[in-house]
């Protein structure tokens, strides 16, 4: 900048703002006015948005809640469809199907939920001899042995199932002939390690919790359930 010319500089542009006509200096104002008007209705617009989004968020995290839930695997009872510490979604308020997972209440005191596979629904037939339990679906037609799934583990030719169990559940279930309405029969994947109806008995439809669908966790199995 030419120092010598600096002062020079600033009085003339002051003594041409001094020259300007009111109309001239009233425009001035209005145009800033104007300036400052839009600044401020550019922040509304922002704090808006900002507000807007947080709504959309916060509606969308309690559709989620309303219905879905999520579940940490605990134990082996599932390998190795799922291992211990894996993180499931469940959805939550749907009647399961033949070979769903859900997780429900056991109903015993300090447990938390459980995961297992739907195997028996109200209406199949079911029967015991001893501490077995025979369980077939109604009209059910028989299975060929390359159909039948990995986690069935004892099926016999006609599609009936059987399951060993213990006394207290055999004694519980002697008499029907059916699956009464409301209840099912579950089994961990993993036999060895669960427990499930061959020691709690039928799971009532109250005490289930929701179908499992989702696997967020670990990240390299991530993936719908099925």
């Amino acid at each position: 900048m030419d120092m010598a010319k600096g002062p020079h500089f600033s009085k003339k542009r002051k003594q041409r703002q001094k020259t300007l006509s009111p109309n001239r200096r009233r425009e001035q104002r209005l145009n800033l006015q104007k300036m400052q008007s839009e600044n401020i209705t550019l922040e509304h617009r922002k704090s808006w948005l900002k507000e807007g989004f947080l709504i959309f968020v916060l509606i969308l995290v309690i559709v989620f809640l309303g219905v879905f839930k999520t579940h940490r695997v605990s134990g082996k009872s599932m390998a190795p469809t799922f291992e211990n510490n894996d993180r499931i979604i469940v959805q939550k308020n749907i009647s399961p199907k033949r070979y769903d997972i859900v997780t429900f209440d056991p109903e015993i005191p300090n447990d938390p939920s459980y995961v297992k596979r739907i195997i028996g629904l109200p209406g199949d037939q079911i029967w015991t001899e001893s501490n077995a339990v025979y369980i077939r679906p109604s009209n059910a037609a028989p299975w060929q042995q390359d159909e039948v799934p990995q986690f069935i583990i004892s099926m016999l030719p006609d599609s009936t199932l059987k399951v060993l169990v213990h006394d207290e559940v055999a004694l519980k279930l002697a008499g029907l002939s059916t699956i009464p309405k409301g209840n099912y029969f579950v089994l961990g994947d993993n036999r060895a390690e669960s427990k499930d109806s061959r020691t709690l008995g039928l799971i009532e439809e109250e005490q289930i919790e929701g179908v499992v669908v989702f696997r967020y966790f670990p990240f390299n199995k991530m993936g719908l359930v099925h």
